[in-house]
């Protein structure tokens, strides 16, 4: 069994490579039409944040109530807003595409030397990109209205990368069983509208009555949503305690959803 998972981690070393040239291509496709091109990277969660900032605080005045520790100072919903947001487009971009990712690859599944367990990697690293820059803008706005960061605010990577690893195993197990049941890319187009709206994204979890707060609690979304915010906003650090059990659950999570696509694999191209 050592052997055998020496050989699976040699694997992922030599196909970091091909992952990164796969990803590379998919955004340069992404936006090879367009004539701005790569600028579309940075415009588009730019263009996303003052909209939010527009209409949620100039025309809806809402608030959130949270301020900043140092300064005293709310907290512009806007970016409140964004942080969800950006969260959530780093699941729904694995939950909108994973069904459909070795279907529309077929010339893939032909090639029996090809490594088709990287395709969800290679669309969770595209999503990661794009959400990277929404985070630098997100960074910027921050510090010109609040003018700092908190040392707390780097360990962000922390919640974001047990999400990455849960929808790694996600994206593994709609990858594999989109081949079967081809309306499931049907389905999770509307699983990633209700996991937007049943976490504390576009509302504070205060606002939930009681006997609704069990969507939250299940929603892979929130614990995420909040640590970060916390942690960015606040300086405060996150429940390191339930924290480290999502962080063990998405790990765990992610070896069943590999191990079932490698199961599962055997049988793609006779189904394609």
């Amino acid at each position: 069994m050592e052997q055998s998972h020496r050989r699976h981690m040699t694997g992922w070393v030599q196909h970091s490579s091909l992952i990164w040239q796969l990803a590379k291509r998919e955004m340069a496709q992404r936006y090879k039409s367009s004539a701005l091109g790569g600028f579309w990277v940075v415009a588009q969660p730019l263009i996303q944040l003052l909209l939010y900032a527009f209409v949620f605080q100039v025309v809806l005045r809402s608030r959130w109530g949270v301020t900043v520790p140092n300064t005293g100072r709310e907290v512009p919903f806007g970016l409140i807003l964004f942080v969800g947001i950006l969260i959530h487009a780093l699941l729904a971009e694995i939950l909108t595409r994973g069904p459909a990712l070795v279907v529309s690859n077929v010339s893939f599944v032909k090639r029996v030397i090809f490594p088709l367990e990287i395709l969800p990697v290679v669309t969770m690293v595209t999503a990661i990109i794009n959400v990277m820059f929404g985070f630098l803008i997100l960074f910027g706005g921050f510090l010109l209205v609040h003018g700092t960061l908190t040392p707390m605010a780097f360990m962000i990577v922390v919640p974001l990368f047990f999400l990455v690893v849960l929808g790694l195993g996600l994206g593994w197990l709609l990858s594999a069983f989109g081949v079967y049941f081809r309306d499931l890319s049907q389905l999770t187009t509307h699983l990633s509208t209700i996991l937007m709206f049943t976490a504390p994204i576009c509302y504070p979890a205060t606002m939930v009555p009681e006997h609704f707060r069990w969507l939250l609690q299940i929603n892979p979304l929130t614990l995420p949503v909040e640590s970060v915010r916390g942690m960015l906003f606040q300086g405060t650090p996150p429940d390191w305690s339930a924290l480290l059990t999502y962080g063990a659950g998405a790990i765990v999570f992610a070896w069943f959803g590999n191990f079932v696509f490698r199961k599962l694999r055997g049988g793609f191209a006779d189904v394609l």
